[in-house]
């Protein structure tokens, strides 16, 4: 990978720690991960630094979602707020950065006579991108981001001081916690899949892909380091391969609103009534190919909700 600080994270945890300990240990390496990744995402010379830094601020976030019972009550909306904040603000640079590093993977969707019709694209993407990351830059200078830093980094160190009458899990041990959050995730993950068919819109693959990457996150950030790796892995292995097609969809549906939006300031520029055309039939194949994701899906799914695979959630995560 390149310089930028990876997302992943590798602390030493212990069963029978506290929930709290354990979350805060967790959270710390990741608000490091955004802190060390800020200056690069600001500079936006390699994408690959904001979209860790992305990554570290979902993962907190969905720890601050499913182990919220080890923080008190009363200062965990606020920060779960500014998370929200900091990751739309920098969504829309990420969008841009991926859909400029895409694009001649886009043109080989198009006839050999075709690709060349894109070029008046590149421009007007670039030109949002950058805009987009102007944006972003803003919102990592901000006070507001400096706030949330040192507000976020001085409850993480005194969290396990704090008192434990309103915090109802802080005390029982991450082992019980993080199996009970999984098991349940895990129920919600199959239950919406199951309800997923060929009639189903966009909004339920895309609800299905946020709920498989918190269950995912939990894996990775807990369970790989207090249960059995032979049954940890194979699962974090079936959710990145739901999501994997479950992503593709998405991207396509995103790529075509972004292609269909942008149309009419193409047709403005010389070659844009070629490049208008090249786009049409562009958004003609993304939208086969989402067709072809759905397919898919089933396939992907029925390995994660086998089963032989929730037994091992069950028998594993008690």
């Amino acid at each position: 990978m390149s310089g930028a600080a990876a997302a992943k994270v590798e602390v030493p945890l212990a069963y029978d720690q506290r929930a709290d300990a354990a979350a805060a240990q967790v959270l710390r390496r990741l608000l490091s991960v955004i802190t060390e990744n800020r200056e690069g995402a600001i500079t936006g010379q390699d994408p690959e630094h904001l979209h860790q830094l992305r990554i570290a601020v979902r993962r907190s976030r969905t720890v601050q979602r499913q182990l919220a019972g080890v923080f008190p009550p009363v200062a965990l909306p606020g920060f779960r707020a500014e998370f929200r904040w900091l990751q739309r603000a920098t969504s829309e640079a990420r969008d841009l950065d991926v859909y400029v590093l895409e694009l001649e993977s886009l043109r080989n969707l198009l006839p050999d006579s075709q690709r060349s019709d894109l070029d008046p694209l590149v421009p007007v993407l670039g030109h949002w991108r950058l805009a987009a990351r102007a944006e972003t830059a803003t919102a990592l200078r901000s006070l507001r981001f400096a706030n949330l830093v040192a507000d976020w980094e001085q409850l993480l160190e005194s969290l396990v001081e704090l008192t434990l009458d309103d915090r109802p899990v802080a005390q029982r041990s991450i082992g019980t916690v993080a199996s009970k959050r999984i098991r349940k995730v895990y129920g919600r993950v199959v239950k919406m899949g199951e309800a997923i068919d060929e009639t189903s819109p966009p909004e339920a693959f895309h609800e299905l892909r946020k709920r498989g990457k918190e269950l995912r996150y939990l894996l990775e950030l807990f369970a790989t380091r207090l249960f059995d790796p032979g049954v940890v892995a194979p699962l974090v292995k079936s959710l990145k391969a739901l999501q994997d097609v479950l992503g593709r969809h998405q991207d396509r549906e995103v790529q075509v609103a972004m292609l269909r939006s942008l149309a009419g300031e193409v047709a403005t520029l010389r070659g844009g009534p070629a490049a208008c055309m090249a786009m049409g039939v562009l958004v003609d194949r993304l939208l086969a190919d989402e067709l072809v994701a759905r397919r898919e899906f089933t396939e992907r799914f029925q390995v994660l909700a086998a089963e032989s695979q929730a037994a091992l959630v069950r028998e594993t995560f008690v």
